[in-house]
């Protein structure tokens, strides 16, 4: 089997260079405080989930083949420069490592605690080597634990509890929450084009 050469990737941005200038400011001033001021608890969890129904509805019947071939995709609205040339198995992977991440965060600053360490956007990136047998059950696992923990968490306990998002500055717990979709969202539309554009 012939190897890609690195020399034959694209080259992109390095990670963690971000959103262009106006895209960033709209989410930060004007899309997420309107999603944190309208969107409850309950419809934060609901959106979540059909996020991740909608992945997995896309991915359970691909090949391993298919779910390791990586394709260079346009930018897509939030979706930094380094992103663009995943798999949908590396798309999977970088959801189930943020997942995991924000169900953290969620619980312990429901709880109070400020005390995890911060997390660059470099760290949150995903192996090319992912395992593609396991991907969808790991999928499907830190949907479940998302939902279960943050559920039981009461996110408005200590609002003034915040973590930093390396690019839109502290969030609260129910902040963090509410964020969890659209990151969903983001990479399921990612996968979407990835797709499409690695049909035969």
């Amino acid at each position: 089997m012939i190897q890609q050469s690195s020399l034959d990737e694209p080259k992109l941005a390095a990670p963690g260079a971000g959103l262009p200038l106006l895209e960033w400011a709209v989410a930060k001033f004007i899309l997420f405080p309107r999603l944190f001021r309208t969107t409850p608890k309950s419809k934060a969890l609901e959106l979540f989930t059909i996020e991740s129904e909608k992945i997995l509805g896309l991915a359970k019947e691909l090949s391993p083949s298919q779910l390791s071939k990586r394709c260079l995709v346009p930018r897509l609205p939030g979706l930094e420069d380094s992103s663009r040339y995943w798999s949908v198995a590396m798309a999977m992977e970088h959801l189930i490592i943020v997942g995991d991440r924000m169900r953290r965060i969620v619980v312990d600053l429901s709880a109070g605690g400020t005390s995890l360490p911060n997390t660059s956007v470099a760290e949150v990136k995903p192996s090319p080597d992912v395992d593609t047998g396991t991907i969808v059950q790991r999928f499907q696992r830190m949907t479940d634990d998302f939902v279960a923990d943050t559920a039981g968490a009461d996110v408005h306990a200590f609002r003034n509890a915040k973590y930093a998002h390396p690019w839109f500055g502290p969030l609260n717990a129910h902040q963090w929450l509410i964020f969890a979709a659209p990151h969903q969202r983001i990479h399921r539309k990612q996968i979407e084009e990835i797709l499409k554009r690695s049909a035969p």
